[in-house]
């Protein structure tokens, strides 16, 4: 008796000691799997980055309304163009927004708040080019991936000499260079020019003006217009005397052109109230050519003049989705919606936002990181946009950084708004 009730309790300890184990076992996975989970797949922080002060902030705030508009839609569930109803959403919060004013210095700054914060998984920005080159790099080192909706210098994702490639950079804008080709492409016929006919391209003396300007150049001289007048006036923003100081500047710049007999001004800048006060002097001194600025300057309420045509990375208010400008013009009013600038941020927006819920997805909420992020963005795909077009990273020159087409024309009409008269597919 004592043997086989020895026996049984031999057993029966064995089977309590598997039983814990298992029991055991099974609750240790639970655990595990529930700690496995990262909080950044329920919810992740964005940050943007972009002028909120200075003669470009309309540019800057606009940008940073469209990307509250979209953050709020996505967070409601609302329906958003080329975004799956399948796809899970991960709740993002803007956790930090940045003024870097088109200073590269100043960028650095807001790229080193940017990466303190360890919630923030992605970036809308920098706005300018300039921006990006100062603070870039600085979110490179932390794998912190950054969109912008304007930056369009040509080689900030490729690099150039004394230029390192960005590798964290996107953009959901195209280059200047295509940029600077469709602009070309239309104003050569439409004002009859030739190789008889003098041209003046005025850069704004920073990365971006200097970029597409020569772009330009180059697409003129392509075209057959080869008689170029190159200047360069330091913007309001850039210049030691501010506005007086471009003003006196530009002044003579603009006295040339209209007495020397040029057909055209062609004047990047990235100050829509620079670009309204040269081409008012070009006419008070007498001018009869034409003037084109670039899409720094497309701000309706602030580059006006009647005839003057401005090239632009995205479309025409009028083309942008319908429901989204009745959205944005109730949040924050007729005067800024008339604005189409901003709309691309918040495209930028919600690559990030896809990037991230996809990222969540595939790893079931357990693997979300700055370095994954970037690395998913560069698959994402939106079938069409609030801007009424698809969107990836697909450009070949652009180092795949950036979208192939997107460039539209403004000829600006006698009330001020904008009307498109030419869109480059």
């Amino acid at each position: 008796m004592l043997k086989k009730v020895g026996a049984i309790a031999a057993i029966a300890a064995t089977v309590a000691v598997v039983v814990a184990a298992t029991l055991g076992g099974t609750a240790s996975a639970r655990s595990d799997k529930t700690a496995a989970k990262n909080p950044l797949c329920k919810r992740a922080g964005l940050g943007f980055a972009g002028p909120l002060t200075g003669g470009a902030a309309f540019l800057g705030k606009d940008q940073s309304n469209w990307m509250k508009l979209y953050i709020k839609s996505w967070n409601a569930g609302k329906a958003i163009p080329g975004v799956p109803k399948s796809l899970h959403r991960v709740k993002l919060n803007l956790l930090v927004e940045g003024d870097s004013q088109l200073n590269p210095q100043v960028a650095a700054t807001v790229g080193r708040q940017m990466v303190a914060n360890k919630k923030i998984l992605g970036m809308v920005g920098f706005a300018g080019s300039n921006e990006n080159l100062g603070g870039g790099p600085v979110l490179d080192a932390a794998h912190l991936a950054y969109v912008s909706g304007s930056a369009t210098k040509d080689t900030l994702a490729t690099g150039a000499a004394g230029q390192k490639a960005l590798k964290d950079f996107f953009r959901v804008v195209p280059i200047n260079s295509q940029q600077a080709k469709a602009g070309v492409a239309y104003i050569v016929p439409k004002l009859k020019l030739n190789n008889g006919s003098k041209i003046m391209i005025v850069d704004d003396g920073e990365a971006y003006g200097i970029d597409i300007a020569n772009a330009a150049q180059k697409a003129f001289k392509a075209a057959g217009v080869s008689k170029i007048t190159r200047e360069s006036v330091k913007e309001t923003d850039a210049n030691p005397g501010g506005s007086a100081g471009f003003a006196a500047d530009m002044a003579p710049v603009a006295l040339k052109a209209a007495t020397g007999g040029y057909k055209l001004v062609y004047a990047p800048s990235q100050d829509a109230p620079d670009s309204q006060a040269f081409v008012e002097q070009l006419k008070t001194d007498g001018y009869k050519g034409g003037f084109m600025a670039t899409d720094g300057s497309v701000s309706p309420q602030q580059y006006k003049f009647p005839g003057a045509f401005v090239s632009f990375f995205g479309p025409g208010i009028d083309k942008i989705n319908k429901t989204y400008v009745k959205q944005y013009k109730a949040t924050y009013g007729a005067a800024s919606a008339t604005d189409p600038f901003g709309a691309p941020s918040f495209v930028a927006a919600e690559m990030l936002g896809t990037a991230i819920s996809q990222q969540c997805a595939a790893t079931h909420g357990k693997k979300i990181s700055r370095a994954l992020v970037a690395k998913k963005l560069k698959k994402v795909k939106l079938s069409t946009t609030i801007l009424g077009y698809s969107m990836a990273f697909n450009n070949p020159v652009d180092a795949f950084h950036g979208p192939k087409s997107g460039v539209t024309v403004f000829q600006i009409q006698a009330n001020g708004s904008y009307k498109e008269v030419y869109a480059a597919g």
